[in-house]
């Protein structure tokens, strides 16, 4: 498990401190990535679980360091929330597009799934039943669904 220092580690993106943990902690970047990209407030957070991680430097293995993982947030499912994951190229990031970042991986987040994301964790799953990332830790929850991808949150 690791963490890395706060600096530049890729084109105009930082990183977050924490060392001693299980998992990574990963701010949003305070700049742009490729100049395009809106700037994100640093108190935005998501973890990244080292099982997540090292599914993205297969990933990545794969598909020779060209794709982000990218986080969506969408109205539906029982409980009035859903997430998705989906793997993009890393030369379609939008501008509206928010970037997670750190040596091995990066993922894209739009404002909307941050806010309702926000200290949250991506975890990637691998058992009998499934082989997948989740969202693990949603903040401000009110209820979800027994399939895991469903929920609702509270605003306030």
């Amino acid at each position: 498990m690791f963490r890395f220092l706060k600096g530049k580690v890729g084109p105009s993106c930082y990183c977050s401190p924490k060392f001693q943990n299980s998992f990574m902690k990963v701010v949003f970047s305070s700049t742009p990535m490729n100049g395009n990209n809106q700037k994100c407030d640093k108190n935005e957070i998501i973890e990244l679980t080292q099982d997540a991680i090292n599914k993205m430097k297969q990933v990545n293995l794969k598909y020779k360091n060209s794709k982000a993982l990218k986080v969506s947030v969408e109205a539906g499912g029982c409980s009035g929330f859903q997430y998705s994951f989906s793997l993009m190229d890393k030369n379609n990031i939008k501008e509206k597009d928010l970037i997670v970042y750190d040596k091995e991986c990066i993922v894209i987040i739009d404002k909307q799934a941050a806010e309702i994301l926000r200290n949250s964790r991506i975890h990637y799953t691998n058992n009998l039943i499934s082989k997948k990332f989740i969202i693990e830790n949603i903040q401000n929850i009110s209820s979800k669904c027994s399939c895991g991808n469903s929920f609702d949150v509270n605003f306030f």
